[in-house]
């Protein structure tokens, strides 16, 4: 049975090649961690200089956000993404934002405290991209499992209505 985060929760997307109206819903997973693929690791720096490792976070449902700062979409999403964090930190939850501002921390600082962001952000060099690449536009948004597997991917925004019930079920398991 194949687990899907329908396109009523999606409501577009930054990107070049599609308008957000076209922008369709994909997952991908079957609820079996034996048919997902592993979340390919990665380290970057975040906020405060201090690397952070996705492998350093197995035993967590992690939802890891491709986001920029100027993109409409993915502002819209993020105080969904507070809301969560706060709600789900204590059930293993946890949410990291993976800038593609081209401008680096001169932009994401400023933005991050503004929106009060609680969750680690870093600024990706191209590794994310490619290791979880071709992105079809931002935001898109992945949700690996507490064994490191990827069980969504969900290109476009997402809302708390699709995304929480999907994590309180993952973190459940």
């Amino acid at each position: 049975m194949l687990i899907m985060i329908t396109a009523a929760a999606l409501l577009g997307g930054c990107t070049t090649d599609q308008s957000p109206e076209k922008q369709q819903a994909a997952a991908v997973g079957t609820g079996e961690s034996s048919e997902l693929k592993d979340a390919p690791n990665f380290t970057l720096k975040t906020m405060d200089n201090s690397p952070f490792t996705l492998s350093d976070h197995k035993g967590k449902v992690v939802v890891l956000n491709v986001w920029a700062t100027w993109c409409p979409p993915c502002r819209k999403e993020i105080p969904d993404f507070i809301e969560i964090q706060k709600k789900m930190r204590d059930e293993g939850v946890l949410f990291v934002g993976v800038s593609v501002d081209k401008e680096g921390w001169e932009v994401v600082r400023p933005f991050a405290k503004e929106y009060g962001i609680n969750y680690p952000l870093v600024v990706d060099d191209g590794t994310v991209r490619q290791k979880y690449g071709p992105l079809r536009g931002i935001p898109t948004t992945f949700i690996i499992n507490k064994k490191g597997k990827v069980e969504y991917v969900a290109p476009g925004m997402i809302n708390r209505e699709a995304l929480q019930p999907a994590l309180e079920e993952i973190a459940r398991r």
